[in-house]
């Protein structure tokens, strides 16, 4: 059998071609789905690349989610669970994995903050599930809870929101100041 150079290199070419989908396609684990947005928001993969996110785009791991200075996002994980990100806010999905022998989520909170409803790891598996900041580990073990990075923004911000806490407090919720 006689291998001609254009064979020999279209052979190669699709080899590699394979190795890189291969590779490209086990890195790209999802976390979950944008269910809602508003603004600026992107993603940064764990590559570097940036991308603008929109309304049923997939967020991986490794992702750095990014909202902008009026922007939001809804973020619907892969058991279920479902975060809001805050405008200038950043949270990196460190790991997500439902459905397997080792589920489990690691979640960085960058800056800014998040309100969550828990899924079916929190349910199943409550030391699982975990949202990490600079200075502290949050061990989800409710349905829901809200986090907040505080810088120079938070006293302006608790004297806006003032009214809105007094009225949480009347309906039997406790806040955290």
């Amino acid at each position: 059998m006689r291998i001609t150079k254009s064979l020999l290199f279209k052979s190669i070419c699709t080899a590699i071609a394979a190795v890189f989908w291969l590779g490209t396609a086990q890195a790209a684990e999802t976390a979950g789905t944008v269910v809602a947005f508003k603004g600026d928001v992107q993603a940064v993969g764990a590559g570097g690349v940036s991308r603008e996110l929109a309304k049923a785009d997939v967020v991986n791991v490794g992702d750095t989610v990014r909202t902008g200075a009026g922007g939001y996002v809804v973020i619907e994980f892969v058991d279920g669970a479902k975060a809001t990100l805050r405008p200038d806010s950043e949270l990196k999905i460190d790991r997500y994995a439902y459905g397997t022998d080792s589920d489990g989520a690691v979640m960085s909170l960058v800056k800014g903050g998040l309100r969550a409803i828990t899924g079916g790891i929190a349910q199943e598996r409550p030391e699982s599930y975990k949202v990490e900041t600079s200075v502290a580990t949050l061990g989800v073990r409710g349905t829901e809870f809200a986090l907040r990075i505080c810088e120079q923004d938070c006293s302006e911000e608790a004297q806006r929101f003032a009214g809105f806490s007094q009225a949480l407090e009347g309906q039997g919720y406790t806040v955290i100041q």
